[in-house]
């Protein structure tokens, strides 16, 4: 019930009992008690309505202030900077965040989703930590399911991919264009464009497939969980080509031998070619608006 209805049934009752106290004691000192009495009833519904509506008011002009505010900040990092500068910008209905902008490596605007260069940070984690993102924008972190998908959705975006192994091979992947899908769709890897690069195409193999945790089996495989098997969440199909979120194996100073099961560190099959594989020492996963608007 609003302000109006609950004043209107006020003075209803008001009414009401002034016509039964006449018709019950007219002209009786007792009525001009109750016309008294009714009309500082009055005079009090009068006056809360009247702070009620200046609340409310208040309340939309506060309301105001906070769109108006939040209207400041931008949907992307198509701002000017150095490498590895931090901004704050806008998620389509998830409020502001400060994510990580990179001006260095592939031109303007571009800002970090995943990134990979230490090891110190654990990627095997569950459905809900994927989904909201975890890590240090300075070191090994993943920006979150629930905002790449707001942010995807919202407008075109083309993604880009370096790479750099412990030989000190320096090479990228990059795709016209790029969103996932919403939780109801699992995530799933719904746009990727056209590729070009220096590290080869291994993430077309993956397009149109759900994500997986060890704790959503959303592959296709049918004999394993994929993402218990590559110890990772990933757009998994049967199982990967790529696998940038896979444990960090620190293979220029703290291994002695490579595992022959490459999967189980962080790989991209195109990058070596016909080489042996090997792990990767760094990547970096970044988006940008594809027609530069905010």
């Amino acid at each position: 019930m609003n302000c109006t209805s609950v004043a209107v049934a006020l003075v209803a009752l008001c009414l009401h009992i002034i016509g039964a106290t006449q018709a019950e004691t007219p002209g009786s000192s007792e009525v001009q008690k109750e016309v008294k009495s009714t009309s500082a009833l009055l005079a009090a519904v009068d006056k809360m309505l009247i702070e009620l509506e200046e609340r409310r008011e208040s309340l939309k002009q506060l309301t105001n202030d906070i769109i108006d505010e939040d209207r400041t900040y931008p949907t992307s990092c198509l701002i000017g900077g150095k490498h590895n500068e931090t901004s704050v910008i806008r998620v389509p209905g998830h409020g502001t965040l400060t994510v990580l902008c990179d001006s260095e490596l592939a031109g303007l605007g571009w800002m970090v989703i995943q990134r990979r260069q230490d090891g110190l940070t654990n990627f095997y984690r569950d459905w809900s930590e994927y989904k909201a993102g975890f890590g240090e924008l300075r070191g090994d972190f993943f920006i979150g399911l629930d905002r790449l998908h707001a942010l995807t959705s919202s407008q075109p975006f083309e993604l880009y991919i370096y790479m750099e192994s412990f030989q000190g091979d320096k090479k990228f992947a990059k795709y016209d264009e790029f969103g996932i899908g919403n939780e109801t769709e699992a995530f799933s890897l719904k746009i990727l464009g056209g590729y070009t690069g220096t590290a080869g195409d291994s993430l077309t193999y993956h397009k149109g497939n759900k994500f997986s945790t060890f704790d959503r089996d959303n592959d296709s495989a049918n004999n394993m969980n994929c993402a218990q098997y590559h110890l990772a969440g990933w757009w998994f199909k049967n199982c990967i080509q790529s696998n940038l979120n896979a444990p960090y194996l620190d293979y220029q100073y703290n291994v002695i031998q490579v595992p022959l099961d490459r999967t189980r560190y962080i790989s991209w099959n195109s990058f070596y070619g016909s080489k042996m594989e090997l792990p990767l020492k760094s990547v970096q996963m970044m988006i940008r608006p594809k027609f530069l608007c905010q």
